[in-house]
């Protein structure tokens, strides 16, 4: 029963020895014996640089075209002060008219009242030559029938002669009213006129100054919106040298793990040959039979937290590299379609389908047994109680960015290792790989799940 029971256990460990090296031979079949692209330092640096100087335009630019829509206000305002000048001109322009108008008939009824002067002044004249003379004193005498006749008709020679005298003078006043108001009518419309064309020089001014500002803002919106394309090109290409450095880490990462393990399984082959050669001289040799004690492999975990959990959660983010940002998107199975945000950016996200920051993290730890809220603000502590400092992240660790405090967190994203995280970044994006400390300002804190 002994030696069946030293038998029986030697098989296992040949058994479980040649089961793991099959497993291992599998795994080694599966990862590319060719290294992925590895961009040099000097490519990276080079694209950071690249894509900063396009953020430091783009700044600029943004300046100057608030200056520019602050110019085309000012210069909005005098356009509109300038028509309500030439407004104010054509109405003391027609004020100066209708003063000439009244003038003039002003004057016209100091000429009718002049002709009508003049026709009576015509009857005195034939009524002179009808009579007698009314200047020979001594034939009024001898022909006046009687004194009172002789006074009533000097009376009526004294009438006519202050009326012709009242007329002349009315036509002389008429006449030089007339001129004076025809020259204030003249004066005025030269002067209104000299004033509208003044206005309509200001106005028209405005109005090319205005043109000139709109057609300046628009050749900066337009040159801005170049350079935002050069950023984002910038930025893509920044976020794909990234990348393929951390698929060269991760495979020189997988190479030394794949070696590691068969080097494990070399030396598990030879304890199993050797436990097995020992039992053999101890069961033919007549020695004595022994207890052989393995110890246990030391636990390796924080709460339900592992390194091997860590790194699954990582590796099914990495399956999604490439997918379009959605925001709102993503759940536990996977991407979904989106919905289109109150922002400029997503307004078409609901055709999106893809993940957000938060979708893409609750994705990649849900087979873990980890179901978290779709919010980044609930998931710093729902994932775990444990927050490590920068320095001491782990692949799986979730990082966080805040505006202010647990309440301002707005985004998260999933560290990878080698000082990388991947990440949903924006709408207009994919998930990417960047370096952590590249992808926001307001870093908050970070949690590792199942803590």
């Amino acid at each position: 029963m002994q030696a069946r029971g030293r038998f029986s256990r030697r098989c296992r460990l040949l058994v479980c020895a040649v089961t793991v090296s099959a497993t291992m031979l599998g795994g080694m079949a599966a990862v590319s014996a060719d290294p992925p692209p590895n961009p040099s330092d000097g490519q990276l640096q080079n694209s950071k640089i690249v894509k900063d100087r396009m953020a430091d335009k783009v700044g600029q630019l943004s300046a100057l075209v608030t200056q520019a829509q602050s110019q085309l206000q000012v210069l909005k305002g005098k356009a509109e002060q300038a028509e309500q000048k030439y407004a104010l001109a054509l109405q003391q322009l027609q004020q100066a008219k209708d003063a000439a108008a009244k003038a003039q008939a002003d004057v016209e009824a100091a000429q009718k009242a002049i002709e009508a002067a003049r026709v009576n002044l015509a009857a005195f004249v034939r009524s002179s030559y009808m009579a007698p003379s009314v200047n020979s004193g001594p034939v009024g005498l001898f022909t006046a029938s009687d004194p009172n006749a002789l006074l009533q008709s000097g009376d009526y020679v004294q009438f006519l002669s202050d009326r012709h005298l009242e007329v002349v003078t009315a036509l002389d006043k008429a006449t030089v009213e007339k001129s004076n108001a025809e020259a204030k009518a003249k004066a005025a419309v030269i002067s209104q006129q000299n004033l509208t064309e003044q206005a309509d020089q200001a106005q028209q001014n405005a109005k090319n100054a205005y043109a000139a500002e709109q057609q300046q803002s628009a050749q900066l919106a337009a040159q801005q919106q170049s350079y935002q394309t050069q950023l984002a090109a910038a930025k893509a290409q920044l976020a794909s040298l990234n990348g393929q450095r951390a698929a060269y880490n991760a495979w020189q990462e997988e190479q030394a793990r794949i070696a590691a393990q068969k080097a494990a399984e070399e030396a598990a082959q030879r304890a199993a040959a050797a436990l097995a050669a020992q039992e053999a001289a101890q069961n033919y040799g007549g020695g004595g039979g022994g207890q052989v004690n393995t110890p246990l492999p030391a636990a390796g975990s924080m709460g339900g937290w592992t390194a091997a959990k860590g790194q699954a959660a990582v590796n099914r983010a990495m399956s999604q590299l490439g997918v379009p940002y959605a925001w709102a998107g993503g759940n536990y199975n996977g991407p979904t379609y989106g919905v289109n945000s109150p922002g400029t950016d997503g307004w078409n996200d609901s055709s999106v389908y893809g993940f957000d920051c938060s979708g893409l993290v609750l994705y990649a730890w849900a087979p873990q047994g980890l179901y978290m809220a779709h919010y980044a603000a609930t998931q710093y502590t729902q994932a775990g109680s444990f927050h490590p400092s920068p320095g001491q992240f782990q692949p799986g660790d979730l990082l966080f960015w805040s505006y202010g405090g647990i309440s301002g967190i707005h985004h998260v994203a999933m560290y990878i290792g080698n000082g990388n995280v991947i990440q949903a970044p924006y709408s207009g994006t994919v998930v990417q790989v960047t370096p952590w400390n590249q992808v926001a300002s307001g870093f908050f804190g970070a949690t590792r799940p199942l803590t």
